[in-house]
Formats: structure tokens, sequence, C-alpha cells
């Protein structure tokens, strides 16, 4: 997947003054990708592959996973972009946010964000935005390289 954490254990026994050995355990944890391209117009039945409708970038933050999405124009009047990261093969989605001015810049708390590899942009209107994506609402999307 393209946003992947990986977890190395380093175990190492230390001489201790009463000879018995001490058995010390460090974890370090490699630095999640940063990932950045273009957004595009859904094509066929998957979310991106058209024209070029903005740029997002997914990265390490000090609190989680930052997101940042640009989107090249407006929603149409009455209605709001909100940002997504999805599951491409469950469907699961987790909502970022809402783009003002066009722009998101979020971060996120996520315990395993190799689960999502695509990022969707929605346009809904402020009373129908839930929980979860609506996909006949996708804008824009792409597939988060790895």
């Amino acid at each position: 997947m393209a946003i992947t954490i990986t977890t190395i254990a380093l175990m190492v026994l230390m001489p201790t003054m009463n000879e018995t050995p001490l058995l010390v355990t460090s974890t370090l944890a490699q630095e999640e990708e940063e990932n950045s391209g273009d957004l595009t117009e859904p094509e066929d039945s998957m979310p991106f592959g058209g024209e070029t409708a903005g740029t997002y970038s997914i990265g390490p933050d000090r609190y989680g996973l930052r997101v940042q999405v640009n989107m090249d124009d407006s929603p149409t009047n009455g209605t709001l972009y909100i940002a997504w990261l999805v599951d491409n093969s469950t469907g699961n989605d987790i909502g970022i946010g809402q783009l003002v001015d066009d722009e998101l810049a979020a971060t996120q708390q996520i315990t395993n964000s190799s689960l999502y590899n695509l990022i969707e942009v929605t346009e809904e209107s402020p009373d129908a935005v839930g929980t979860s994506r609506n996909q006949s609402a996708i804008v824009a999307g792409a597939e988060i390289e790895g």
C-alpha cells in the first residue's frame, strides 16, 4: 500500500553489575512516506483518471497523518467539497474534512493508514454531508502511490 508504517523491534542483552543479563527492547518506527500528485475527475467506473481537477499531498505529521488538498475550481453555488481517504477493496472511508476556499490542510490521528489507498473529493450540499462519502458525488480522486 502507499502509506505504511514499519516497526522494527531490537532486543539487546545488556550485562549488569550482578552478572544477570538485562533484556532491553527498543522499538524503532520507520517514517511514513510522503505522497503527492494530481487529483483527477472520475472516468469510466473509477473515481479518478479523467481531467486534472486539483492536487493532494499526504505525509507524516507530528500528531498523525497530514493531508493537503487543493482543488482547481470552486464547488457549485450552495455546495461544498469534502475530502476522504478510502479503502478501495472494502469501500471503508474516513472523512478528512471540508475544503475552505478550495483548500484543505488537516491532520488525522489514524492508527493504520495503510488501509487507505485512494483519496477522493465529493461535492455535496451542506445538509447532505454524512459520516460516509456519497459515491455518486465524487468530483475528483487519486490512487495513493506506493
